[in-house]
């Protein structure tokens, strides 16, 4: 069994071994990682953050399709590079370097620098665990307006 707060933050799986047509979701969902978090995961081992391609479930947080509210127009909703314009064996090389280097920050316990200059801790606090109905939705609601509502 894993210590998950041994992992908090770190990248603990990287695959590169799919072609570029395959389906985000369809990786995910045949991953060793997809089949722990499903018997294990949820709320109280963290959840992971997924764009709206995934299903929305108690440890996968998608962003809300229509957000009305305030704190379900978060900033967790992020645009990624659509495409790296390298060789795939080289953008592999950099991704899995980015990774290493991402952990050994958290190892060292460097600070996160925000885009507005301000420097926050990294001590990989989920705040109160969710205790309703273990569902994407339930949970994603819970922590949009624990976290995001001001």
């Amino acid at each position: 069994m894993y210590n998950l707060l041994h992992f908090a933050g770190k990248f603990t799986n990287i695959n590169a071994n799919w072609p570029g047509s395959s389906h985000d979701s369809h990786i995910f969902r045949t991953s060793q990682v997809c089949t722990y978090m499903e018997e294990n995961g949820g709320w109280a081992n963290g959840v992971l953050l997924g764009d709206s391609g995934y299903p929305c479930r108690p440890f996968l947080m998608t962003p809300y399709m229509n957000p009305v509210l305030d704190h379900q127009k978060s900033t967790t909703n992020a645009t990624v590079q659509p495409e790296i314009r390298m060789k795939p064996g080289k953008a592999c090389k950099i991704i899995i370097a980015c990774a290493i280097l991402h952990n050994i920050c958290i190892l060292l316990n460097e600070p996160v620098i925000e885009d507005d200059g301000v420097i926050v801790g990294n001590d990989g606090d989920l705040g109160e665990h969710f205790n309703g109905h273990q569902d994407g939705r339930a949970v994603r609601d819970h922590i949009s307006t624990t976290f995001f509502n001001h």
